[in-house]
């Protein structure tokens, strides 16, 4: 099948579309046929990561600025979604934040605590609880949650973000049990680091040498296209994708 029209006619839902994955996967769905609602906070941000779509597309694009932490915004995205489009096949959550820097569970402060616990656990739980009466209707529908090996395993000075990571993957088990031998899937992502502007938000300086040591966004969506194009009667419960070895050099 034409790779430009895979997704023909779908319409798919994307937090975090303003960078990174999101932007990234954004893009993809766009270029491979699909109409696109992007979701994200800082709407400056998220025209810009628009500007990477092709002009011949544009006008499947919808982009619109939300709180995913915000329950009665995440319902008007929704609301408005379907009203426009009259259904969304693809719920893909990329929205998250991180910790700025390495720190211990005594440390934490509740507004660090609430600041990433309300983006990674409660957005992903906003947007999935509000597509699914949708999706089930019509016994038909995809999510899948970008989640991280911090999901899996928690490294030192990192116990917030996995244990929002953590949240997030038993929300998305739940789901996948609930909504076994229907027609909605559920599957979750879960790569080790990504080179994205996460990054920048943190007290360490990233060298140049262990950025070249990270994934893509571009591996991230190769990932998730090859889980929205496998046959309905086929599910993956979640993809781990760690980087092996160095980049090959870009020129």
């Amino acid at each position: 099948m034409d790779g430009q029209l895979r997704f023909n006619g779908k319409v798919a839902l994307i937090t975090g579309g303003s960078e990174g994955i999101g932007a990234a996967l954004m893009r993809a769905m766009v270029e491979n046929g699909a109409s696109v609602v992007a979701v994200a906070r800082n709407s400056q941000r998220l025209s810009e990561a628009a500007e990477g779509v092709s002009l011949a597309h544009r006008e499947r694009v919808k982009l619109v600025s939300a709180d995913v932490r915000d329950e009665e915004q995440v319902q008007a995205v929704i609301t408005e979604t379907l009203a426009a489009y009259g259904k969304i096949d693809f719920l893909l959550n990329c929205a998250g934040v991180s910790m700025r820097e390495p720190t211990s569970v005594e440390e934490i402060h509740p507004t660090e605590w609430n600041r990433i616990m309300e983006t990674n656990l409660n957005g992903t739980f906003y947007f999935c609880r509000g597509v699914l009466p949708s999706m089930k209707a019509r016994d038909e529908g995809y999510i899948i949650n970008i989640l991280s090996t911090a999901a899996y395993r928690v490294g030192k000075g990192n116990s917030l973000y996995s244990a929002s990571k953590f949240g997030a993957r038993a929300l998305t088990e739940a789901l996948m049990e609930e909504h076994r031998n229907t027609g909605v899937r559920i599957s979750s992502v879960s790569p080790g680091p990504v080179n994205t502007n996460i990054w920048s938000h943190k007290s360490r300086h990233v060298s140049d040498e262990e950025r070249a040591r990270m994934l893509e966004p571009s591996d991230i969506v190769r990932i998730v296209m090859f889980l929205l194009t496998n046959e309905p009667y086929v599910h993956i419960d979640n993809i781990t994708v760690t980087p092996w070895g160095r980049q090959p050099t870009k020129h």
